[in-house]
C-alpha cells in the first residue's frame, strides 16, 4: 500500500482546516484554545484513503506566530497543498509558506483555491491569474491549481482526484541507510507509555526494532499508521511509535528516532544556503540564526566558506549550533533571522558530522562542492586531496548519504582499501611506492656498505605522505620482493654492501670478523682503532647482519656486546657435556664452565632463555632435552 505525506499550508483565515475535515472527516484542530479562536496552533492530523493508497494530510498553521510549527510540518513531505482563499487572494503567509516549500526542496506543489462559493467567475479568474504571477515570479513552471470549496462537491471532486493522481506517481524521496522520524509530538498512553509521532522519512521501520534516541538506543514496542496497528510502516507514512526504554521526560518535540548507530548527533554541520529566489543568502560571516530542521529548531553561528560567483550558485558555510542536531546528507531546512524573524536561506546538510572549520579552505570547499552533486567517487577524491592523500569511505559515505559497502564497490575501481577504514588512490599508492624505493636507495648510497637501515629512517624523508600509506606500500614492498626485511631494518633487495667495499675496509671487516673470533666469550674492541667511526659502526652491523657476530645485552651494565656466531655455538656445546638436560646449574656454574666474566655470561644465558636452549626456574637453569 502506497503511503505519501502532504503538508497543508497557506495564510491564516484561508479555509485550511474546513478543507481538510471536507477531505477526509476529520476536524484537525483538536486543543479547545484552537477551535475556540477558530486558528490552528500546531500540526492537525488527517488521513485519505484512496485505491491507490493513503494521504497522510498534515494541517499546517498559517499565522506568522506559529512559522516554526509550520516549517516542522514540512519535514520530511512529498508534497505541500498551498490553500488560497478566492475571497482574500495571496496574502503574507501565501507568499512565506510557498517560500519555505521551495526552501525546504519540495518539489510537488498543487493549489487549492477555497471557498469559491463565495467568489463569482470574474474574481475566481482574477485569483488564478495572482497565482500564476506568484508562480513565475518564482521561477517555477506551472502548478496544478483546483477551484473547490467545501459546501460543493465538484470541486472536492477534482481535487481528490489531484491529490490521488498524485499517489500514484513514483515517489522521489532520498535513500537514506535507515529510518529517520523527526518527532513533532510526545504523549504517554495508558497501559502503553512514550509513544512519539513523526512523518517517516528514509526507509522501513519495525515493530520490536532497535532505535536510536540521541545517544541512546531505545525498542520500538509497537507502531500504527493512520490509527491502525501495523507490524511495520515504510516512508512518506505519518506513524506513531510507541518506545520502550524511555520516559515521555526524556523526550521533546525536535528528538529524532532513527535506525540505530547511523545518524550522530553533532554541533557542527557543513551546508549549502540558497534563497527562493535565487539571489544570494541575506546572511555574512559569523552571523547568528536559527535553523528548522526537521523538527528541530537551535540557535546556530554561521561560518562563510564561500560568495556565489553566479546567480543560483549555493554558498557553502558551516553552522556551530548550540544544541546538537540530528541530521542526514540532503536534509533540508530554513534560516530564520532571530531577531527580526526574517527567512534569511534555504540549505541543504552535506555533511551532518562536520569536522572544525579547516585551514586548507579551498580544499574544504572541494569536499562540499563534491558533497553537493552526491557522487561518493568525486566526494573520495576529494576527501584524499584534502587528506593528504588519505579518505575514510565512512566519511564518503556520510557526505554521499550512501552506505559503505555502495561507497567502497564505487571506488573501488580508481581507490585501494588499505586497510577497513582507509582508501587510497591508486595513483597516490604508486608514488608512495617510489618515493620509498628513493628514499631507501639514497640512504644506501649515503652509507653504502651499511647492510639494512631502519624503517624509521627511510620515513623521516618522507614526512608529507601519511604514516598509514607508508605502512601500507612498505609491507606491500617487502612482499613483492623489491625490499627485504631483517630483524634489524630494511633494503634494497638489489643492495650489496660488498659491492661498494673499498679494499681497505674490506680487510677491515676480515680483520674484525677474526678478531671476534679469536676473543670467544671475552669480547674486546674489534677494531685497532676503535674510534667508533660511522664506517667503523657500518662494519660491525654488516657482521651481525652476515650472522658472523651476535650482539648482545647487559641490562645491568647497559652495555652491548658482540660474540662471534661460533663461539656462542661452541659455548652452547660445552654447556650440553657440562649440565646434561635435566641437570641444574646456576648461573655462577656456567661461567666457570665457559671460562667467562659475569659481562658475558648474564646476556648469554638470556639469549640461550630466548632461543629455548635453556628454561630458567628462579636461580638456576636447565638445558632443554
Amino acid at each position: 500500500m502506497t503511503h505519501k505525506s502532504i503538508a497543508v499550508i497557506g495564510h491564516v483565515d484561508h479555509g485550511k482546516t474546513a478543507l481538510v475535515e471536507a477531505l477526509t472527516g476529520t476536524n484537525t484542530d483538536t486543543l479547545d484554545e484552537e477551535r475556540a479562536r477558530g486558528l490552528t496552533i500546531t500540526l492537525g492530523f488527517a488521513h485519505l484513503r484512496t485505491n491507490a493508497g493513503t494521504l497522510h494530510l498534515i494541517d499546517a498553521p498559517g499565522h506568522a506566530d506559529f512559522i516554526r510549527t509550520t516549517v516542522s510540518g514540512l519535514s520530511g513531505v512529498d508534497a505541500v497543498l498551498l490553500v488560497v482563499s478566492s475571497t482574500d487572494g495571496i496574502e503574507a503567509q501565501t507568499r512565506e509558506h510557498f517560500k519555505f516549500a521551495r526552501l525546504m526542496g519540495i518539489e510537488r506543489i498543487m493549489i487549492a483555491l477555497t471557498k469559491c462559493d463565495l467568489a463569482s467567475a470574474a474574481e475566481i479568474e482574477n485569483r488564478r491569474a495572482e497565482i500564476n504571477t506568484l508562480i513565475s515570479e518564482s521561477g517555477v513552471s506551472a502548478l496544478p491549481i483546483v477551484s473547490c470549496s467545501t459546501r460543493a462537491p465538484d470541486g472536492l471532486r477534482d481535487l481528490i482526484r489531484e491529490l490521488t493522481s498524485f499517489l500514484s506517481t513514483p515517489a522521489d524521496r532520498l535513500n537514506l541507510r535507515g529510518f529517520f522520524l523527526p518527532i513533532d509530538r510526545v504523549f504517554n498512553a495508558p497501559g502503553a507509555g512514550t509513544i512519539v509521532t513523526g512523518t517517516l522519512i528514509g526507509g522501513k521501520v519495525d515493530t520490536d526494532a532497535e532505535a536510536s534516541l540521541g545517544t541512546e538506543i531505545v525498542t520500538i514496542r509497537g507502531i500504527q499508521v493512520a490509527g491502525r496497528s501495523v507490524a511495520s510502516a515504510s516512508a512518506g507514512s505519518r506513524v506513531a511509535l510507541n518506545l520502550r526504554g524511555v520516559s515521555q521526560s526524556d523526550v521533546r518535540k525536535g528528538d529524532v528516532v532513527s535506525a540505530p548507530n547511523i545518524f550522530e548527533p553533532s554541533s557542527r554541520i557543513d551546508v549549502a544556503l540558497h534563497s527562493a529566489n535565487g539571489e544570494r543568502p541575506k546572511l555574512k560571516h559569523m552571523d547568528h540564526a536559527t535553523i528548522m530542521a526537521g523538527t528541530a529548531h537551535l540557535s546556530a553561528r554561521v561560518r562563510m566558506f564561500s560568495s556565489p560567483t553566479e546567480r543560483g550558485e549555493p554558498v557553502f558555510a558551516q553552522l556551530e549550533l548550540r544544541q546538537p542536531l540530528v541530521g542526514y546528507h540532503g536534509q533540508r531546512f530554513v534560516l530564520r533571522n532571530p531577531a527580526s524573524s526574517e527567512t534569511l536561506a534555504g540549505g541543504k546538510i552535506l555533511d551532518p558530522v562536520a569536522p572544525n572549520a579547516p585551514r586548507k579552505k579551498a580544499l574544504h570547499l572541494a569536499v562540499l562542492r563534491a558533497a553537493e552533486i552526491g557522487d561518493p567517487v568525486a566526494i573520495t577524491h576529494a576527501l584524499a586531496d584534502r587528506g593528504n592523500g588519505v579518505a575514510l569511505p565512512n566519511d564518503a559515505a556520510r557526505l554521499s548519504g550512501r552506505n559503505l559497502q555502495d561507497v567502497e564497490d564505487a571506488i573501488r575501481a580508481e581507490f585501494q582499501l588499505i586497510s577497513p577504514s582507509v582508501a587510497v588512490r591508486d595513483a597516490d599508492i604508486r608514488s608512495a611506492a617510489e618515493a620509498f624505493l628513493v628514499a631507501l636507495a639514497s640512504l644506501h648510497q649515503t652509507c653504502p656498505i651499511r647492510p639494512f637501515h631502519a624503517s624509521t629512517s627511510v620515513k623521516a624523508k618522507l614526512r608529507k605522505i601519511p604514516a598509514s600509506i607508508l605502512d601500507w606500500v612498505e609491507r606491500d614492498l617487502i612482499q613483492s620482493g623489491e625490499v627485504v626485511k631483517t630483524p634489524s631494518g630494511l633494503a634494497l633487495a638489489s643492495h650489496d654492501p660488498f659491492a661498494e667495499m673499498k679494499r681497505e675496509q674490506l680487510l677491515d671487516y676480515e680483520h674484525a670478523a677474526a678478531r671476534l673470533a679469536g676473543n670467544g666469550l671475552r669480547p674486546t674492541p674489534l677494531f685497532e682503532n676503535n674510534t667508533a667511526s660511522p664506517v667503523q659502526n657500518d662494519l660491525t652491523e654488516l657482521l651481525i647482519h652476515n650472522g658472523v657476530a651476535v650482539r648482545l645485552y647487559n641490562h645491568a651494565l647497559r652495555q652491548h656486546i658482540l660474540l662471534h656466531a661460533d663461539a656462542i655455538a661452541a659455548a652452547q656445546d660445552t654447556l650440553r657435556k657440562c649440565f646434561p638436560p635435566g641437570t641444574p646449574f646456576t648461573t655462577g656454574q656456567a661461567r666457570a664452565a665457559l671460562s667467562t666474566n659475569r659481562k658475558t655470561i648474564v646476556p648469554l644465558l638470556e639469549l640461550f632463555d630466548q632461543k629455548g636452549v635453556t628454561s630458567r626456574d628462579r636461580d638456576v637453569r636447565f638445558l632443554a632435552a
